[in-house]
């Protein structure tokens, strides 16, 4: 099982762009600082720096002062949010989960996928194909409707070969007595295998299929 950790992209733009907006207040800090300074040093004495206007620029000196702390703490919850996501997403290595879709791994146990009915159906066929969309496998499949059905596939054809394991998906055609289709809701089933990272979160790995985390409906205790 490879449970690696991979990350596609070397920085967030976010991140990026709190620290220039940093740089610039910290040079806007210095900056203020030079001139007070050079105010405080150069003043007539006989006419010193009117106190409410000393006030005012020390006023704004705080407020920079603030925004840059406040920046900061902002890209530290950023940052620490960020990992945490990040670890709850590798706890789902090694567990077998549940997810929107009709695509899934095939492995040596086989492959597993759930479906649900709209309605009653006069007939519902399972159609299984392969990564290039060739059609390898077909049997017939539940009726009823309001459950949920399984159906587990052992990666053999209907000459009874075994087929490579990788990526596979199923298509539910389901027809009511007028033969008109009935829509089903597909789930797959699949064994978390690794972890990617990118800007939008982490993402989980099912072989070589890409699952987001907001697909994830439950997990598996199988």
């Amino acid at each position: 099982m490879a449970d690696a950790v991979s990350s596609t992209t070397s920085g967030s733009s976010i991140f990026a762009a709190q620290q220039t907006t940093e740089e610039r207040l910290e040079d806007e800090r210095d900056q203020f600082l030079t001139l007070f300074l050079t105010q405080l040093q150069n003043q007539d004495p006989t006419s010193p720096m009117d106190t409410n206007e000393m006030t005012n620029q020390l006023v704004q000196f705080t407020a920079v002062e603030q925004q840059i702390e406040t920046n900061k703490s902002l890209a530290s919850l950023v940052s620490a949010q960020a990992a945490n996501t990040n670890a709850a997403a590798v706890n789902y290595i090694g567990e077998h989960v549940i997810f929107n879709g009709n695509n899934t791994n095939l492995t040596d146990d086989g492959a597993s996928w759930g479906y649900l009915l709209e309605s009653e159906a006069n007939s519902t066929t399972v159609n299984v194909f392969n990564a290039a969309g060739d059609l390898v496998y077909s049997e017939e499949g539940q009726t009823g409707s309001g459950e949920r059905f399984e159906f587990n596939w052992d990666g053999t054809n209907e000459d009874g070969e075994k087929l490579p394991n990788g990526p596979y998906s199923i298509q539910i055609n389901a027809l009511d007595a007028d033969n008109e289709g009935i829509t089903a809701e597909v789930e797959a089933v699949g064994l978390v295998t690794g972890v990617v990272t990118g800007e939008d979160g982490p993402s989980l790995m099912v072989g070589k299929i890409i699952v987001e985390m907001n697909e994830i409906t439950r997990v598996s205790a199988v």
